[in-house]
């Protein structure tokens, strides 16, 4: 590979001229290690410095091994990787984007990611907002929010009796329990709790998504129960995840736990191991390979997706920049895509990638209208 060979391809890719499927691989490849060089806007002549570096990563790329691999990654489109860019680095590169009208622009860049923010009920009915800048701990039988303890007894509430931490659209929050355990709940999640953990079990309810980090006590196992699964474990991490109207699934990060098809434990417990998760579907209980990086990428502030298709990235979406997206094309939600997104970004910036895709977007309030560029 020359260093000629990648200017006469940007140069043909610059004049309109129609790539093919490997010339969008050395292209995507360069534009990609430019990306990870600068967070600024790029002139023309700046885009072709160090292409004896890029033309050795572009070798490496698309050497004989490798080809086949490589490609398996892209769908209706080679640039599947570049997601994994800053946003920012690769809008300022791609002239194919489509560029939304100023009206458009400004109501999509209106519309900002979720942020750390949780409502905590007690059992009486008594509410908390709680945001980033709240500290919120249980300990004594008693819950202090920003050092301010709130007597429960005085309040005739058993330290047994159930809190609810709820999550909504757009927001995220943590939570220490009582045994020192740590929890991370995702955007539209719930989770009930007691104050002090009591008896010979720690159970805790959960609906939506969670991280789980546990305190091992062989003596007292945490128990988590779910519409579809009970899991059971004594000191692990893992991650739930259990939307209404969506299949179940429990990803083991470390550790070892027991999961029952229903709410309740089974004799016909299946036992997970790091790497492998238990998926609910149909009323079956199957046991599959994970990717714990990809599961748990949301607690460390990414969207991160493996040939995943339109319509999931969208639930996701939704959920944290508490929109909804509508598809006015059929064949949209089955597109798959690779790569990963910052969570941190505005809704137009995830609008953009979705433009590369030959997706296009209209924004009416916090509706999204989904339909393929014409």
């Amino acid at each position: 590979m020359e260093q000629q060979n990648i200017k006469t391809i940007l140069q043909k890719y610059r004049s309109g001229q129609v790539l093919d499927k490997e010339e969008k691989t050395i292209l995507d490849n360069y534009y990609l290690h430019v990306a990870n060089q600068s967070h600024n806007k790029l002139s023309d002549d700046e885009l072709q410095i160090n292409l004896d570096q890029i033309t050795s990563n572009i070798i490496r790329e698309i050497s004989p091994r490798r080809t086949r691999k490589l490609r398996t990654l892209w769908y209706s489109s080679a640039a599947a990787i570049l997601i994994i860019a800053s946003v920012s680095g690769i809008l300022y590169r791609f002239q194919s984007i489509n560029t939304y009208d100023t009206e458009q622009q400004a109501r999509f860049e209106a519309i900002n990611a979720g942020s750390d923010k949780a409502l905590l009920v007690l059992a009486n009915g008594e509410q908390f907002k709680l945001d980033g800048n709240t500290a919120i701990a249980s300990g004594q039988g008693d819950i202090l929010i920003d050092g301010q303890n709130l007597n429960l007894s005085e309040k005739g509430i058993s330290t047994a009796s159930l809190n609810t931490l709820e999550t909504p659209r757009g927001g995220q929050f943590k939570v220490v329990l009582s045994d020192g355990s740590e929890v991370w709940l995702n955007a539209g999640s719930q989770l009930r709790y007691p104050t002090t953990f009591t008896g010979d079990s720690r159970e805790v309810e959960l609906i939506g998504e969670a991280y789980f980090e546990i305190k091992h006590n062989p003596k007292k196992p945490f128990k988590v129960h779910t519409k579809d699964q009970h899991i059971q474990v004594l000191g692990t991490g893992f991650n739930i995840s259990s939307y209404p109207n969506s299949i179940t699934t429990t990803a083991l990060a470390h550790g070892k736990v027991s999961v029952s098809s229903g709410a309740s434990p089974s004799p016909a417990a299946m036992i997970l191991a790091p790497g492998q998760q238990a998926v609910s579907n149909s009323g079956k209980l199957l046991k599959q390979n994970a990717d714990i990086d990809r599961v748990t990428a949301w607690k460390n502030g990414l969207f991160k997706f493996k040939k995943s298709s339109v319509q999931d990235i969208t639930a996701q979406i939704e959920r944290w920049y508490d929109v909804q997206f509508v598809f006015r094309n059929k064949t949209i939600p089955t597109r798959q895509i690779t790569g990963e997104i910052p969570r941190k970004v505005n809704l137009y910036d995830i609008v953009q990638i979705l433009s590369y895709f030959d997706i296009n977007c209209e924004i009416e309030g916090r509706t999204v209208y989904l339909d393929i560029k014409k």
